[in-house]
């Protein structure tokens, strides 16, 4: 091995090689783990103790040991030391791809179907709902029915089916556990996809009996399937022998509001569906269902996403720190109790009146508002990050519109002063927009880019950036919340308004193509590499030139222990 131009180590000719000794040598934390189990099978059983098994298929996603450690949240020496001890034992049979346990892979049927349900009941019926409304130039040119089952299907089909998904497949790996009763994990998809379909089918058209009995059968088999979704989750974190962590209860607060919300929006569904008269029904949307979907938005799906962000952020994207345990509780609380205090206070004003409710309706906002900003803070959004990822982009982005929404609900009153108004429905759903596609899709499309490689063995470095999908869906969430807020002002914005909605479909549609692709092929191994190359570059893969040139191995004692990049050589190696 000589030294080349550039900063790049030359490699020795292929000629006579000595015997390579690195599929002997001790374990190094810049190995890729699908080379570590091709030098060491053996060890196979401590990665499956934490969090591998069902992951990247027989060999295992394409990241190195550190990554791993950090990422599943293990010391990386006692964990390397671990794997060391491991070796000489009598390797495992490895399992083929299309043997992996059911519930190894039961997030793919949740991804898959959440990614249909979008691009049809979805953003689809969502954006053609939007074309009927501004070719009336008037937010009340679709029925309630029809919205609240468009709604329905981005809340139970996007959101729920991404979170059941990834809860089934990420918790246990986050506590280093199995998922407990699989067989009633995976009952629970076809309970809630059924619900799910028969709710929203049969909602529009629930003034014919046939359609309310169809709706109102998948509303309660919604009611079955959430709570035993919550009761396995409950499962996982009772069960760890890790101690609960804050980011845990995040996790199990988000699932209590996912199962209330569910009785909640099967009740309000009852209600609107036979009311007795057009007044009682616009007093049941007007009272219930503001609070329904604060419950949703701010209790299921934010609890959800600041939860998996205190694990996902700084362990495998290397963003931010963990937030200290008391402020991260206290956080919690601020939440827990602005939801409260925001759900409440709207009721509060509905039906008592008074001032002092809307001060407490504010109140709750700010509380989420600020316990929200400062867990932003904490996870370092604004600092570069460890790793460079495509779903980088999608977070950074979510997070800026989770902060635009709350700016927007806090700036409320002063809007409605400045506009002349009592209620703006322009700009109240303006605001949700900004929350449900600009915070919580973006983050589907960013988390779900990443684990979906990660899961199925693929490096995602070779794929495509998504750059395209990341810029029309921002696109259109920023033409929504602009120029639906300036309907209230001129009826020429209606136009820019109905294209908002096809942009972001055809983002969301790009990613899903993408992230289907992926998802149907099998879990797979990474390639052993076929060629040595001629030179090692300072951002080489260290477990890539350790398999091509397994001599190297002794040299890695001189590097910068930063995960996946070669610092410097400080010695030559033997001529070949």
């Amino acid at each position: 091995m000589s030294h080349g131009p550039g900063g790049t180590v030359a490699m020795g000719s292929m000629g006579e090689q000595a015997p390579p000794q690195a599929p002997f040598g001790p374990i190094s934390a810049q190995e890729l783990i699908p080379e570590v189990l091709r030098r060491h099978p053996e060890v196979r059983p401590v990665l499956d103790r934490y969090g591998l098994r069902g992951c990247g298929g027989p060999l295992g996603p394409v990241e190195t040991a550190a990554y791993f450690a950090r990422a599943h949240w293990v010391d990386l020496p006692s964990f390397i030391d671990e794997m060391d001890r491991a070796r000489g034992r009598a390797a495992p049979e490895l399992p083929l791809a299309g043997a992996e346990r059911a519930a190894d892979r039961i997030y793919r049927r949740f991804f898959t179907a959440g990614i249909a349900v979008t691009l049809t009941a979805g953003a689809a019926w969502g954006a053609w709902l939007l074309l009927r409304l501004v070719s009336a130039r008037s937010f009340g040119a679709v029925s309630i029915a029809e919205v609240n089952a468009h709604g329905h299907a981005q809340i139970f089909g996007w959101v729920g089916l991404f979170v059941m998904g990834f809860a089934y497949q990420a918790f246990p790996r986050f506590k280093h556990a199995s998922l407990p009763h699989p067989r009633l994990a995976l009952a629970t998809f076809p309970a809630y996809l059924a619900g799910l379909v028969l709710r929203t089918a049969g909602e529009p058209f629930a003034a014919a009996p046939p359609f309310l009995a169809a709706a109102a059968i998948g509303s309660l088999l919604e009611i079955l399937a959430v709570p035993a979704f919550a009761w396995i989750v409950a499962q996982v974190f009772r069960s760890s022998k890790p101690a609960l962590i804050p980011s845990d209860v995040y996790i199990l607060a988000a699932t209590f509001w996912f199962a209330l919300q569910t009785l909640g929006d099967a009740a309000h569904f009852w209600a609107t569906a036979t009311a007795a008269s057009s007044d009682a029904l616009l007093a049941q949307v007007a009272a219930w269902q503001v609070p329904l979907r604060d419950v949703q938005i701010h209790g299921f799906a934010l609890l959800m996403i600041l939860g998996v962000s205190q694990r996902f952020l700084p362990g495998m994207l290397g963003m931010g720190r963990v937030p200290p345990a008391h402020l991260s509780l206290a956080v919690l609380a601020a939440i827990n109790v602005g939801l409260v205090a925001e759900a409440g206070g709207f009721l509060g004003r509905r039906f008592v009146g008074g001032a002092a409710w809307g001060a407490v309706l504010y109140g709750g906002v700010l509380l989420i508002a600020f316990g929200s900003g400062i867990l932003a803070f904490q996870f370092g959004l604004h600092r570069p990050a460890a790793e460079r990822d495509r779903s980088l982009k999608f977070i950074r982005a979510a997070y800026l519109w989770l902060g635009i929404s709350l700016a927007m609900l806090l700036a409320f009153p002063l809007y409605l002063i400045a506009s002349g108004q009592t209620f703006s429905h322009a700009y109240f759903g303006a605001a949700r927009h900004a929350v449900t596609v600009g915070f919580i899709s973006l983050m589907i499309l960013g988390v779900a880019s990443k684990v979906v490689s990660t899961l199925n063995g693929v490096d995602a470095k070779a794929l495509p950036p998504l750059r395209l999908p990341f810029l029309l869906v921002n696109a259109g969430c920023s033409l929504r919340v602009v120029f639906q807020t300036l309907t209230d002002f001129t009826p020429v914005a209606f136009s820019a308004a109905g294209a908002s909605g096809i942009l972001e479909v055809a983002g969301i549609g790009l990613w899903g193509w993408h992230i289907v692709g992926i998802l149907r092929g099998p879990s797979r191994p990474v390639a052993a590499p076929t060629a040595r190359p001629r030179a090692a570059k300072p951002d080489d893969i260290v477990g890539r030139l350790l398999s091509a040139a397994p001599e190297t191995m002794e040299f890695f004692s001189c590097t910068d222990s930063r995960p996946s990049q070669i610092r410097f050589f400080a010695r030559r190696s033997p001529r070949e």
